[in-house]
């Protein structure tokens, strides 16, 4: 497995220990139908889908902004500012920042 399967893994392990922890139940009983079960489910598909919607929309904000910043960046470029020079922090390809 990949380390981001690992990863996962561990969080599943986890949340099964902080359910039993916190209801005193694992996803092995027995107390619930099956259409209890499918209401559980459709009730944590419906909260995935308002944090995924919640993150769109934070995406769509930093993209914006990370747009403003690259115009800003050409601007200061275009008109012969150097960066390093004046002291900015520099990011790097790999997702570092460079400050000197």
């Amino acid at each position: 497995m990949s380390k981001i399967e690992d990863e996962v893994c561990e969080e599943i392990q986890a949340r099964a220990e902080r359910g039993l922890n916190k209801y005193g139940v694992s996803m092995e009983r027995e107390d619930l139908t099956i259409v209890e079960w499918l209401q559980h489910a459709l009730e944590e598909s419906l909260d995935l889908a308002v944090y995924l919607k919640r993150l769109q929309h934070e995406i769509a904000f930093l993209q914006k902004r990370n747009e403003w910043l690259e115009e800003v960046v050409a601007l200061l470029q275009e008109s012969g500012v150097d960066l390093s020079e004046e002291g900015f922090p520099i990011w790097n390809e790999d997702g570092t920042i460079t400050r000197d």
